[in-house]
């Protein structure tokens, strides 16, 4: 049984359940706020899913052997519509070593992947809960300098322990900036079978998932989600990682198979010698032909045939080793190239792309500026910059405010006027410029339409939150427990987890578990997750359905069944049974956050 902390969680008087709710956590991917830099602790590593476009996610990741890389599971799996996720490609993954990925002089090394091994079953928001959030990444050959594998504790730590984080995640709320490494103070308030909880000076973020939370410099747990935001007040969750010491041993012990064969220069040990690439020409070396290139291939450049190796200008994570950047040959396109690319951020003025961390300088409104090459069409800039479109074919990357109007589609925006379709929705994270959409004229991939606008996030599945039909896959929306979700209809049977029951649109397929109101000792019995005597919910920000009263219970209110004088105005709910399932809240937020994004 989780043993947490009640601080915070919820206070008791007499046989009355007042219920404080963590607000949902808007990501599923814990950088560290209130945290400092760090360039050191090399065995912590970024771990990215490059996408199929060069532009995916970041976690973090812990050496815990020469080959083998600790991480969360949600980090090796992604949502693509399914009732689960699907397995990222080996090939999509890559772990990083260095302090800094997103300058090619903060990466010392990076590596793809062998393989990847995690829980059993693909990942689900169960795995959360259940503390199986929790994979190790296998490697093809050691990262370069051979740091030091992190030792990971065997036995769960004690509440009260000082505890450190470390992470690549956002270390500003105001900027959403990553990719730095941060380490941050913290300390232990909940220690669980399965969870482990922190609250303290510093905090996890989006792009922390997958990090370490060390006692007396030991793994003890993975970094998982967190509730409530990044900041002060919010409350952050870890797997730990005593109860799956076996995965562990087993990764740390590993050593990738070889079987002996000529030495290519493919960035593989062929001929199992420890050696890699021997003899084959270096990149940036001159060269005759292709195959002696170590991991790339021969090119002319500046009149001499040298080894090259290719890259995409677009990506925001650097894919080109230390001392080499990735010169742009067109869009999409680039080489990596001998050198550093320049200091100058996206946005400052610029006279040539040497000057650029992008290296790119691009004329805009008048003005040359740095950027990173974009998609106009994609949306694929980050949070607080908007793909300018500009004369060669490609976009440039800017800061909102220093873009010219109108906006394409997917850019950040405050008025309909900053739009070029004319149109700002006020949709999550953040206002984008939206357009019209209909079956002939679909939306691009990330957004879907509703009610004749595309809006933000992909459809929902069964189970999950919505505001109209438009908004489900195959589904419709209706009032579950107060709460709207995507149901199907009971023809031809229900998902796993869900059962026939009634709706305000009549019998359709719901979750499974005992529906509000009714009495419960746990959590998991409910299908809102949440037990205090009776299966309940939060009810501050959405109605309570007919014949439950939303009760204030301290600085949030629960739904309760209504008092049969009419009452129930003020103070808390009166439970038939004391609580006993307050393990159930500290995951209240994933029974409110129907739809994540990394």
């Amino acid at each position: 049984m989780v043993r947490w902390s009640l601080a915070g969680l919820v206070a008791l008087s007499s046989a009355f359940a007042c219920v404080e709710s963590p607000q949902p956590a808007a990501h599923i991917d814990s950088p560290i706020i209130n945290g400092r830099r760090t360039t050191g602790m090399p065995w912590v590593v970024a771990v990215a899913n490059l996408g199929r476009s060069g532009h995916g996610s970041l976690c973090t990741g812990t050496l815990i052997g020469d080959y083998a890389v600790l991480t969360a599971k949600h980090c090796v799996y992604e949502d693509r519509g399914g009732p689960t996720w699907d397995p990222v490609p080996p090939s999509s993954l890559a772990v990083i070593l260095g302090h800094d990925v997103t300058r090619a002089e903060g990466v010392v090394d990076t590596v793809g992947i062998w393989a990847v091994r995690s829980t059993p079953g693909n990942y689900t928001d169960a795995d959360l809960e259940s503390g199986n959030d929790i994979a190790v990444i296998l490697l093809p050959r050691p990262l370069e300098g051979a740091p030091t594998p992190r030792a990971y504790a065997t036995t769960s730590p004690n509440v009260g322990d000082p505890a450190m984080i470390v992470g690549f995640g956002v270390n500003d709320t105001r900027t959403e900036e990553s990719g730095l490494k941060f380490r941050g103070d913290t300390t232990i308030a909940g220690v669980g079978s399965r969870l482990i909880e922190t609250r303290g000076g510093s905090w996890t973020c989006q792009g922390d998932s997958g990090g370490p939370l060390l006692v007396a410099n030991r793994i003890v747990g993975v970094t998982s989600f967190g509730l409530g935001g990044c900041g002060a007040g919010s409350r952050h969750f870890y797997t730990s990682v005593a109860r799956h010491r076996a995965m562990l041993d087993d990764a740390a012990a590993f050593e990738p198979p070889c079987e002996p064969r000529r030495e290519g220069c493919d960035g593989m040990d062929n001929d199992c010698d420890d050696l890699v690439d021997e003899g084959c020409t270096s990149l940036g070396d001159p060269c005759t032909r292709d195959e002696e290139c170590a991991n790339g291939a021969c090119a002319e450049i500046d009149g001499t045939s040298i080894c090259i190796r290719d890259c995409d200008p677009r990506s925001s994570i650097p894919r080109c080793p230390l001392n080499f950047y990735c010169e742009a040959t067109g869009c999409g396109v680039g080489r990596c190239r001998v050198g550093s690319a320049g200091p100058k951020p996206e946005g400052d003025e610029c006279a040539s792309d040497v000057e650029c961390a992008s290296s790119r300088c691009s004329r805009i409104a008048g003005a040359l500026r740095c950027g990173r090459q974009c998609d106009p069409a994609a949306a694929d800039c980050g949070s607080g910059t908007v793909c300018e479109a500009t004369g060669d074919g490609c976009g440039t990357c800017l800061p909102a405010e220093l873009s010219t109007l109108p906006r394409p589609f997917g850019t950040r925006c405050d008025v309909d006027a900053d739009c070029a379709s004319e149109m700002c929705a006020d949709d999550a994270p953040e206002p984008f410029c939206t357009q019209p959409c209909d079956a002939s004229n679909p939306c691009l991939s990330g957004y879907h339409c509703r009610e004749g606008l595309c809006a933000s996030g992909e459809p929902g599945r069964p189970g999950e939150g919505c505001l109209v039909d438009d908004d489900c896959a195959g589904a419709e929306c209706a009032s579950v427990d107060g709460d709207p979700i995507c149901v199907t209809r009971c023809e031809g049977g229900c998902l796993d987890g869900f059962s026939c029951g009634p709706t305000e649109r009549g019998e359709r397929c719901v979750p499974d578990g005992l529906p509000l109101g009714e009495p419960c000792t746990r959590g998991e019995e409910c299908r809102t997750g949440i037990c205090a005597g009776t299966c309940t919910r939060i009810c501050d920000e959405s109605p309570c359905p007919t014949g439950f009263d939303c009760v204030p219970a301290g600085e949030v209110s629960g739904c309760f069944p209504a008092a049969e004088d009419g009452g129930g105005g003020g103070g808390c709910a009166a439970s038939p049974k004391p609580p006993k399932a307050w393990g159930a809240l500290a995951l209240l937020g994933l029974v409110l956050l129907r739809r994540r994004q990394r």
